[in-house]
């Protein structure tokens, strides 16, 4: 079973989320490794200078000269700083051996300092950070000395302290609001990405990327398999689509025309014209590049809005001679030819006998012209009820009499004029065209007989017809290949006599049967039911 794809829609906006999560997340990451990394210098900074402050503070100098720790001035100074700075929890002022003078909780007065790691300030006089555990807990503490400046000695030292229960709340909180700065950020960046997805979706005209690819195969096939030229322009009219039939027709040598203005290539274009009204043209006849082309032009539209337009055209001298073989009128423009000339025959040799005075000869020539005339015309017209076919008989009748071919109609052959749903032209078509096939299948014989037997019976139910000729037969290899169109076994032949037949036969619902003999003749047998479907459809070889 064959997966199912998700919508594009849906991989743009899952696509554009994706990208947005991974973005952020990043970015908070390192951001969040940033703030911590900058939060602990930002601490150790802050609790230093204030160290620093204390330690040079002339208060706290003159209290370190005294000996008492209970009355003295630095304790009262300390809890005023303490309460007035944030991220500090802790200051203690100590002598050089550790009691001390200052402390958040006054009991602590007069105690040894406790953690350890104050043995540098006291020992070497240098401000530091470092990290341990005292009476309130491990904190981030800085030491800086406190100097007599008088006396150039160091009366002791000043430690200050943020505990890392504050600065892990301090991380925390900060955190905190990364996080929901992310939360938006993610918020907007969905809605942008189901905005994107819907406004790329309304430009591909709501298309899936399966059914675009379908379209552009299906396109390209098209433009392939029709013989119309056909022109495409944008909005600015230049050229977006031009077929090998179009090319081939105005004798188009550049390759590359895309992109060019339609009335550089060609200026008698009516395509800028539909462009500018928006008013479609349909069967107009139009000189372009000396070819006269039935044109079709139509705008190109998005609901309201003129996004280009498209012209297919076809050379009008072929369209012309399509027709005539589509609709039967070449039968019977041929065979009208052939009366014609068959009377011109017979007036000159009339008037020869008249210019020679033999008159009685010119009279009996006259009378016995007449006669046969007469004798066809009434064996066609007396079983041939429509004048259409009647007319296409006696003109191949007389066709075949000049190539030196006896062409008879049975006794039993009878033509209403109304045939159901079968009308004169199809027929036209149909018996034309078998007709002319097997005066071309005798004439390319060695035979000495040349005959064409025809037959066409009606009843209440079909019409039936059979065309039998003595030419050479065809052969096992053609017979399945002499209804396709375009093949033929004749040099100058176009291959789209029999081809016409099929399609005509078959748009009624009837049968061909061709019966064959290699040198001796072919006979074709037409089936026509006059109402109805037929189920035994097609040719039968």
């Amino acid at each position: 079973m064959k997966n199912k794809q998700l919508k594009l829609q849906t991989q743009i906006t899952l696509f554009t989320i994706i990208i947005v999560i991974i973005s952020i997340y990043t970015t908070i990451y390192f951001a969040t490794r940033w703030t911590i990394l900058n939060m602990h210098q930002e601490i150790s900074t802050n609790i230093m200078n204030i160290a620093k402050v204390i330690g040079n503070s002339p208060n706290v100098v003159e209290g370190m000269k005294r000996d008492d720790y209970y009355q003295n001035p630095i304790q009262p100074f300390v809890q005023k700083i303490l309460a007035e700075t944030n991220q500090v929890e802790i200051i203690v002022v100590a002598d050089m051996e550790g009691f001390r003078y200052a402390h958040p909780n006054p009991e602590r007065l007069g105690e040894k300092f406790v953690g350890g790691d104050e043995l540098r300030v006291v020992e070497t006089g240098e401000s530091y950070i470092s990290e341990a555990t005292g009476t309130m807990g491990t904190s981030i503490r800085a030491f800086a000395p406190i100097y007599d400046e008088e006396n150039h000695q160091q009366l002791g030292f000043v430690m200050v302290g943020t505990l890392i229960q504050t600065v892990a709340e301090i991380k925390k909180q900060r955190l905190i609001t990364t996080i929901l700065a992310s939360f938006v950020g993610l918020f907007f960046g969905i809605i942008g990405a189901i905005l994107l997805a819907n406004s790329i979706k309304k430009n591909l005209l709501g298309l899936e990327p399966d059914e675009i690819a379908k379209l552009y195969v299906e396109k390209k096939g098209m433009l392939e398999a029709i013989h119309e030229g056909v022109v495409a322009i944008d909005s600015d009219e230049k050229i977006t689509l031009i077929n090998d039939s179009a090319r081939k027709l105005f004798h188009i040598d550049e390759k590359d025309v895309i992109g060019i203005k339609v009335t550089n290539l060609l200026p008698t274009s009516r395509l800028p014209e539909v462009l500018r009204t928006g008013v479609a043209e349909y069967d107009r006849e139009q000189l372009v590049k000396d070819t006269i082309i039935i044109s079709n032009r139509v705008p190109i539209k998005n609901g309201e809005e003129i996004l280009g337009a498209i012209a297919t055209f076809r050379d009008k001298t072929m369209i012309t001679r399509l027709a005539e073989e589509v609709t039967g009128v070449k039968q019977i423009v041929a065979a009208l030819r052939a009366n014609s000339h068959e009377f011109m025959n017979k007036l000159h040799v009339i008037l020869g006998l008249i210019e020679i005075e033999e008159f009685e000869e010119a009279k009996n020539y006259i009378i016995r012209a007449n006669k046969r005339q007469q004798q066809i015309m009434t064996l066609v017209m007396g079983k041939i009820k429509d004048a259409t076919i009647a007319g296409l008989l006696l003109g191949k009748i007389s066709r075949a009499k000049e190539l030196g071919i006896t062409m008879t109609i049975t006794e039993d052959s009878y033509l209403e004029k109304r045939k159901g749903k079968i009308t004169s032209s199809m027929l036209v078509t149909i018996l034309g065209n078998l007709i002319e096939n097997a005066m071309e299948a005798i004439s390319l014989s060695e035979k000495e007989e040349k005959a064409i037997k025809i037959d066409i019976i009606e009843s209440h139910q079909k019409v039936l017809i059979k065309v039998k000729d003595t030419g050479r037969g065809i052969s096992e290899e053609d017979l399945s290949r002499i209804f396709k169109r375009g093949f033929s076994t004749k040099k100058l032949s176009s291959g789209i006599g029999l081809s016409l037949v099929k399609n005509t036969v078959d748009s009624l619902g009837g049968s061909i049967k061709v019966t064959t003999n290699i040198h001796e003749g072919t006979e074709f047998t037409v089936t026509l039911p006059k109402e109805g479907e037929n189920h035994d459809k097609g040719a039968n070889c």
